[in-house]
């Protein structure tokens, strides 16, 4: 066969049959080489006398002799990339650079080879170094666990009414072999946590150490010595008990467990279903987790994972804590000009002596908390709408506040501070549905902070006394001081509507002409 390399024993073979007489196209046909080559092996045979009936030559013999080498060295052209042979060399230095890449740096430096070429020559400078081999490392029962995502195609989600990337979390017990797995659409931090809760309530305990990926929602930043770890992810760990212990860089060969793990369920689950939506595809997943791979011989172990967990793996992992842990999210976020910082695509304030300043917020199911260093600068209450603003006034600058209160809802607030009256006013003067009075209820509020709230409550008591809900009347009514001077007899007296008799009514003198009618 072309191109293949003979070991030193099918060469031997071709010996001994060149010693019993048989034909070059016999050998050939049986062995599924080329005459060529059994025509170089008699003539190497011819030339070392090993057709003379001495019998067979020894293993050594041929080897030294470079028979093995023969059928493809001898006539080996040499290389068209032979030239460049130094740049592929250090191009081979780093172990994820591929042919097709290397192909590309050489035509930069015009090579005009092809890609077989580069192939043939970058496996035979391999072909000279020594295989890696790889170390199986077995744990004791509850003491780790691995952890990652696999990409598992598009599900339907309900929520948005789309199709939408979808990826299985699987986390496996490294000693049995028994694992978890759930669909999400994402990898965010928030899902990354909770998926670890509802795995460690599947197991029911916690294992003392978690292999993971150099994911974003666990690492930070990557690095061999000193990686930084998600500061949520560091909570979870120091809640549940675990330790966090992060992959070497571009490395998932060290957590194959749960590799394999996801390959199967890839290769096993994925295959000839059939998901309505992802709700649908989780059922369908946790029922063959519990009924197929949990019951399946695994090929290491020789055990069912459900069996060795429950028989050895169970009491050996850690209690699960009392209480439930409250998933948080710490991030950077810097102070915009608007008093603002943007998480998790919503706006919250924080005071604005902070502007420009990154800050340091805490992210709850229910809270939003900002920090400066140690110190905490704002609450707020979480919003889950998206582009929505939480705002206290009071992070505000104080010459922009009536700015930002420019709404006829900030109006009406501000003047139920000051009191009854002055809210009574603002909504009698903004009522009006054909003129917009907004500018005139900003103005008066400005004179609250002139004249003081006090006198502006009785000033808008006294507007609402006379009827004249205009913001002239009101100014006047504080230039003059007017609000310190009694009015309520400047009132007109009210006008009493005459009552209009009944027609069924009798005057008076009916009951008086009747009575003496009657003595």
């Amino acid at each position: 066969m072309a191109g293949k390399e003979l070991d030193v024993f099918e060469v031997r073979e071709i010996i001994r049959r060149l010693q019993l007489k048989q034909s070059g196209r016999t050998i050939s046909l049986e062995m599924q080489i080329s005459r060529e080559t059994v025509k170089r092996y008699k003539d190497l045979c011819e030339a070392k006398g090993w057709l003379n009936g001495n019998g067979l030559p020894t293993v050594t013999d041929i080897q030294s002799s470079r028979a093995l080498n023969l059928d493809r060295k001898a006539v080996q052209e040499t290389s068209s990339v032979l030239p460049y042979q130094g740049h592929a060399e250090e191009l081979l230095k780093d172990p994820s650079m591929s042919v097709t890449v290397i192909l590309q740096r050489l035509r930069e430096r015009g090579y005009e080879g092809s890609y077989s070429s580069v192939h043939r020559f970058v496996q035979r400078l391999h072909k000279g170094k020594d295989p890696e081999g790889l170390c199986r490392i077995e744990v004791s029962p509850g003491a780790e666990a691995q952890v990652d995502f696999g990409h598992v195609g598009m599900l339907y989600d309900p929520v948005q009414c789309k199709e939408r990337k979808s990826w299985a979390f699987v986390m496996t017990l490294s000693h049995s072999r028994h694992f978890y797995a759930e669909i999400a659409f994402d990898q965010s931090s928030w899902i990354w946590l909770r998926l670890h809760q509802e795995a460690f309530q599947f197991f029911g305990g916690v294992p003392k150490k978690i292999v993971l990926d150099n994911l974003k929602a666990g690492i930070i930043k990557a690095a061999v010595h000193d990686p930084l770890v998600h500061r949520s992810y560091l909570g979870l760990a120091e809640h549940y008990g675990f330790v966090v212990s992060p992959n070497l860089p571009r490395t998932p060969r060290h957590k194959g467990k749960v590799e394999r793990a996801i390959r199967y369920l890839k290769q096993n689950f994925l295959p000839g279903r059939i998901f309505r939506d992802i709700s649908d595809a989780n059922e369908q997943l946790w029922q063959w987790n519990e009924n197929v791979a949990a019951q399946r011989i695994h090929g290491t172990t020789g055990w069912r994972p459900i069996d060795r967990f429950e028989n050895v793996e169970e009491n050996a992992l850690l209690p699960l804590p009392q209480e439930r842990w409250e998933p948080s999210i710490w991030k950077e976020a810097k102070l915009h000009p608007d008093c603002h910082v943007q998480v998790e695509k919503s706006f919250y304030s924080a005071p604005f002596r902070l502007i420009g300043q990154k800050l340091t917020v805490q992210i709850t199911g229910s809270k939003v908390r900002i920090f400066n260093n140690l110190e905490l600068v704002a609450t707020h209450d979480r919003t889950w709408l998206s582009r929505s603003r939480q705002t206290n006034e009071n992070h505000l600058p104080t010459n922009k506040v009536q700015w930002w209160m420019a709404t006829p809802q900030g109006c009406l607030k501000q003047a139920e501070k000051i009191g009854p009256f002055a809210l009574k006013w603002m909504q009698c003067l903004l009522e009006n549905q054909v003129t917009d009075r907004l500018r005139s209820g900003l103005a008066a509020l400005r004179l609250a902070d002139k004249y003081s709230p006090k006198r502006f409550e009785v000033a808008c008591e006294r507007s609402l006394d006379f009827e004249e809900i205009q913001y002239a009347t009101l100014k006047r009514i504080l230039i003059n001081d007017l609000d310190m001077k009694p009015w309520k007899h400047l009132l007109p007296p009210p006008i009493l509507e005459p009552v209009m008799p009944s027609r069924y009514a009798r005057h008076p003198g009916y009951y008086f002409n009747r009575n003496q009618e009657v003595h």
